[in-house]
């Protein structure tokens, strides 16, 4: 099979998972009170989820799905389902909206500026307590999702060692160095030149600007083999535009600033001091790692990082030219679609 090749573009569906996921209902678990790792407190924390399969009776057949930055709880449902990667057959699925964003907690609920900046380590304390809390919960087959998704669930092995068996690190990073901290700028820095703006006290979600900047993370998202495919000038403009667009249609400016604001900040080495070998030693769980081969916001070379200092791993490349986005194929059809589920359906089963 040649993978990479398939048609239909990979950056709509990031997307459009988060479209579909926030138009419908989700499950709820409110926390009384949640303190942030700032030091600041929100009473009545929201965290939404949905759940798809059934718990077993001896509660040990759960998996946990997280969102990349851009996502919801609805961003891998492409891969959720009876004989899918996330079997439902086999396995109880929870897929969860992170902090900022879906149906939990955000800045666009109300508290705007006053919303507390939350971490990725926020958002995996604020999932634990919902696993144990919410749902009875003690241990997971696995954690894991895209990009954002793989730093929550290096979290989560750091955090909590004994509660996952397993990793799911997909177009993954441990940190945001200074490659991604200049992309992030940019597009953060592009909202904020939006007329509307009004240094945040804005009453009209900047549209334009938070369009421009996906217009300015879009190169980033895809290699150079996959945008001098787009030979129609047509399709050029559109898919240049489809990420800004779809951002604009889901998120208020504010909320994807926060979101980008705590993935821009993101290294689990910070509570070792910037040990990067001791925050990665403590974790025991296996890992699938596995970057994307064209990717360049997220380069295989920050996976080769993790790898180096897990005990336990997998490591296998997406073989796509799709770049970033070869982690959320558009289609069940598309070869990164097969092959993104083999590699997590052949994980997951290992470690049963």
């Amino acid at each position: 099979m040649r993978y990479g090749y398939a048609v239909g573009m990979g950056v709509v569906l990031l997307v459009a998972g988060t479209l579909s996921a926030w138009a419908e209902d989700a499950k709820v678990f409110t926390l009384a009170e949640f303190r942030f790792e700032n030091g600041q407190t929100l009473s009545g924390m929201k965290v939404g989820y949905d759940t798809y399969g059934q718990l077993n009776a001896a509660k040990d057949n759960a998996v946990l799905v997280v969102p990349g930055a851009s996502q919801g709880r609805g961003g891998y449902k492409i891969f959720i389902g009876p004989g899918k990667a996330f079997d439902t057959d086999k396995y109880f699925v929870i897929a969860v909206d992170a902090i900022g964003g879906g149906a939990s907690s955000k800045p666009a609920d109300g508290l705007g500026a006053a919303f507390p900046a939350y971490t990725v380590r926020d958002m995996v304390r604020a999932q634990y307590q919902l696993l144990t809390e919410g749902l009875g919960l003690e241990h997971l087959v696995a954690v894991g999702g895209p990009s954002m998704g793989s730093m929550q669930a290096l979290e989560w092995g750091i955090q909590y060692p004994d509660f996952a068996r397993g990793l799911l690190l997909i177009v993954p990073s441990a940190r945001s160095d200074r490659h991604v901290q200049a992309i992030f700028d940019a597009v953060i820095n592009t909202i904020m030149l939006d007329r509307r703006w009004h240094d945040g006290d804005y009453t009209e979600n900047p549209v334009d600007g938070i369009v421009a900047a996906g217009m300015i993370y879009f190169p980033w998202l895809h290699s150079d083999e996959y945008l001098n495919t787009l030979v129609d000038e047509e399709q050029y403009r559109k898919a240049q535009r489809a990420f800004g667009t779809g951002w604009a249609k889901v998120w208020d400016a504010r909320s994807l600033i926060y979101r980008y604001s705590a993935t821009k900040q993101h290294d689990i080495s910070q509570p070792f001091g910037g040990d990067m070998s001791k925050a990665l030693g403590r974790i025991k769980a296996k890992a699938l790692i596995m970057p994307g081969m064209s990717d360049r916001t997220l380069p295989p070379y920050m996976a080769r990082e993790i790898q180096r200092g897990l005990k336990d791993s997998v490591y296998v490349e997406i073989p796509s030219h799709l770049g970033h986005v070869a982690c959320c194929p558009s289609a069940e059809g598309t070869a990164e679609y097969l092959f993104v589920s083999e590699q997590i359906s052949r994980f997951l089963a290992a470690l049963r």
